[in-house]
């Protein structure tokens, strides 16, 4: 059962905090930012101009993450940092992996904007999964 009081609100921040700055190397200009956009059709202008509203959503989305990754690490009770880190790598294959690429498949995704999103999901869960697991321990 989901109890929000007894989380560790610290560990749950601090790896919203990872997942920000891992996505925001990821998707830089520096790293696959410009091939994610071009693959995605997304012009210079619509991320600039983009709604508030969108990077609010995607904040709650991570902090939700985060909150069900730290129940996955309770629950799968690892023993070190690289088994955490193998529990986001399972969750990874297991749920985003297999409904990325089966939707993908039907939107008409390229497969190297699947690709870099992917890849890019795999890391930031690890970091999360990293990050989560340093503080409990």
């Amino acid at each position: 059962m989901l109890n929000l009081i007894t989380d560790n609100w610290v560990g749950i921040l601090l790896s919203t905090l990872a997942a920000i700055v891992v996505s925001g190397i990821w998707y830089s200009p520096i790293a696959f930012g410009k091939m994610w956009q071009k693959e995605a059709k997304i012009k210079d202008k619509e991320l600039r101009g983009g709604s508030p509203a969108k990077y609010l959503v995607a904040l709650v989305m991570i902090v939700l993450t985060a909150i069900v990754l730290q129940r996955f690490i309770i629950i799968t009770n690892p023993q070190s940092m690289f088994e955490a880190v193998k529990v986001a790598g399972w969750i990874w294959l297991g749920f985003i992996v297999t409904y990325v690429v089966a939707g993908g498949l039907f939107e008409k995704i390229s497969t190297k904007l699947m690709l870099i999103d992917l890849s890019g999901q795999v890391l930031i869960l690890m970091a999360m999964s990293a990050t989560l697991y340093a503080v409990w321990s």
